[in-house]
Parts: structure tokens; sequence; C-alpha cells
């Protein structure tokens, strides 16, 4: 395998009734910008249909090789994707439906429930063996408090956990873990999930959540991680972030920025 990798991670936000352009209007020119880019490795987050799947294959030639998982409906399981230059083996997928919501009130509990069977980890090696790719989405915390008295905490220790054993199942001598973990870099929680990864985004910290979508006077946060563990970092981007003129107007891609690693000696 080459020294050196280009890794980008994105949620795409499937968009409804948002301030978002539609999802295929936006996959049109992210697709255009990342094949511009000539990364090696996409991580694609929120791809929760699989004609979605195909719009979005379709428009990155360069990326030929892609692994889901099918989940109950034949959509991608947890919205996740893969897309690759190199050849790619099997992906598995780990399913949160393990995970027992047990704070909140009824209503939330049953709601966490059904969020855990729809998400979980995408885990798959390049046909050599010498990279693993990690690509996850956590329940989403739309309470804005990451504390561990908050109601979500438990749910999310949880699927860290899930995600955290699922990578450790797999050996490969570069491993790379990516996705929308919907929990902040000020958690008590950041920790659990950087254990034994480098976090090349730390330094900066800067938030990954546009302020644009969230309620009047709520800051943003970094809930999105990108983290590598084997091979020295380059560099560390968030690439996506402007908004751009569409067919039907201006629109930003998604309501995630994107994360640009590039890795290597």
């Amino acid at each position: 395998m080459a020294t050196t990798l280009d890794v980008v991670s994105f949620n795409v936000f499937i968009g409804i009734r948002s301030r978002a352009a539609p999802a295929r209007t936006r996959a049109v020119e992210f697709c255009r910008r990342l094949t511009d880019l000539d990364v090696d490795f996409l991580l694609l987050q929120e791809v929760w249909t699989r004609s979605l799947l195909r719009f979005i294959g379709a428009r990155l030639p360069s990326m030929r090789h892609v692994a889901w998982k099918p989940g109950l409906a034949g959509q991608p399981a947890g919205g996740l994707a893969v897309f690759s230059r190199r050849p790619l083996r099997a992906p598995t997928y780990t399913s949160f439906a393990s995970a027992r919501p047990g704070d909140g009130n009824l209503a939330f509990r049953g709601k966490s429930a059904v969020s855990c069977r729809m998400q979980g980890i995408l885990a798959v090696r390049t046909a050599d063996g010498e990279l693993l790719l990690g690509n996850t989405q956590l329940t989403a915390n739309h309470d804005g408090d990451w504390s561990q008295g908050n109601r979500h905490y438990g749910i999310h220790r949880q699927q860290v956990g899930i995600v955290r054993r699922a990578m450790r199942a797999h050996t490969a001598p570069l491993s790379v873990l990516g996705g929308d973990f919907n929990i902040a870099s000020s958690s008590p929680l950041y920790p659990f999930i950087v254990d034994g990864w480098h976090d090349p985004f730390a330094r900066t910290d800067q938030p990954t959540y546009r302020a644009e979508f969230l309620p009047a006077g709520r800051p943003a946060h970094r809930i999105d991680y990108l983290l590598v563990s084997g091979q020295p970092v380059a560099s560390a981007d968030l690439i996506l972030a402007e908004p751009v003129e569409l067919a039907n107007g201006t629109s930003f891609l998604s309501d995630h920025l994107a994360l640009r690693i590039r890795a290597g000696q």
C-alpha cells in the first residue's frame, strides 16, 4: 500500500424540512469538489437510501470501490458508506441495538432504542489488509448538554464502547476511525473516544457542526472526529465549509463540515 493516504469524513445531511438544498442537489456539488481533491477514501454518514448511495457513487468515478451493508429495507445500514480508490474486502456492520437507554422518560427511552437499532459502525479493510477504516454515527443529542448528568450520557457511553470493540475485532498496521459521534469534544466521554487514537483536530478544536442550524444563541461544537492509529498525520483540515451557489439558490453543502486528513511519512 502507498505510504501516504488522504481521507475525508462527511455527514451528507439528508436535509428533510431543512434550510439546506435537497440532498441530491448538494451531492452533485460535493462530489465534484471531492473528486477535484483527489482523496483516497471517503467516509459518508446519513446516506439513508440505496438510491442516494447510487446517485453519489455515479458522481465519484475515481472511487469505484464502495463498502456498505444492507439494512432491513435494503438501505445502507446506519446510513454509512465508504468509497475508495483502492480495492476493499467485505465490510462488517455492528449495530448499536445492544445498547440499553436507561435515563430519561419513557418517550425518550423508546426513541433512543429505535435510534440504536438504526445506527452502528461500519468497518472495512483494504484488500491488501494494510488499512482498517471505521465509519460511524451515534445517536443525536439535541439537548446541547454533554455532561455526565445528561440523559444521553449513558447511551453514548455504551455506543462508544461498541465502536471500540468493533474496531478491536480487526487488525491492520494502520487504522482510521471517523464519523459523526454527536459527542462534543468538551464532553467527559471525549477521552474514552480517543483512547488509543491520535486526534489530529484536537489542537485547533474547531466546531464541526454549523451554528446556523442550531437554535439562536446555542454555540456550535466539535462533534465529528477523524482519528488515526499507526501513522503520522501530515495535515488535518475542515473542508466544504463555505456556502455555494446551486440551481435553487445559495446553500451550505451540509449542516456539518467535512474533515480531511493526509497521513504518511
